[in-house]
């Protein structure tokens, strides 16, 4: 059985995680959520800007790991992730085996810098928001100096770019989850998954 791939790509803030969820729990057990961040180098090995170390570079990415899984997800294989907390990013990964259902919602910030990697996803969503809404909603690593050097001018140059590949774009500090939700399952029709 080979899986039906949704990425969701966006800004950190813009609600890719809570939409990816909520996708989730419609499809309920047809459904499951694979997280892009899992494949960030570790710190030690990350490029540094500013004098600090860069998580939103896309050569924070281990590339290769992620496409290897990527192909094998949408196969319907199952794979081994090393994982990470994902509130603190901190303590050891532990090795954790990941099985595809039917939908494999891929949820990343930088998922649709990669033109290998949007070719293996079936249907991409952009979740939109500006930069004031998404660094309000930010909620892990609130610190001023590397938001205004890293975050936001990486945002600018390796991930608003990007949303010129989605099959559909959802402004969320505009819609409501439901009528994000709505787009999104209207869209899906097309792909008979129902």
């Amino acid at each position: 059985m080979s899986s039906f791939l949704i990425g969701i790509a966006g800004g950190s803030g813009s609600g890719k995680t809570t939409l990816a969820d909520l996708l989730q729990g419609y499809f309920g057990d047809r459904a499951c959520v694979y997280n892009f961040d899992n494949h960030q180098k570790s710190k030690h090995n990350l490029p540094i800007t500013e004098r600090m170390r860069n998580w939103d570079h896309p050569e924070s990415i281990n590339w290769q790991d992620f496409l290897t899984n990527l192909r094998k997800l949408k196969r319907g294989e199952t794979v081994v992730i090393r994982q990470r907390e994902q509130q603190t990013l901190r303590g050891r990964a532990r090795a954790v085996t990941f099985s595809p259902a039917e939908i494999v919602i891929v949820e990343g910030y930088l998922l649709f810098h990669n033109p290998v990697v949007r070719e293996l996803l079936d249907f991409k969503i952009f979740v939109d928001a500006s930069d004031e809404v998404r660094m309000e909603r930010r909620t892990k690593f609130k610190r001023p100096r590397y938001t205004e050097k890293i975050l936001l001018p990486a945002h600018h140059e390796f991930i608003e770019p990007t949303k010129r590949y989605a099959d559909l774009i959802l402004n969320t500090g505009q819609l409501s989850l439901q009528e994000c939700r709505d787009q999104i399952l209207d869209r899906l029709k097309q792909y008979s998954l129902w």
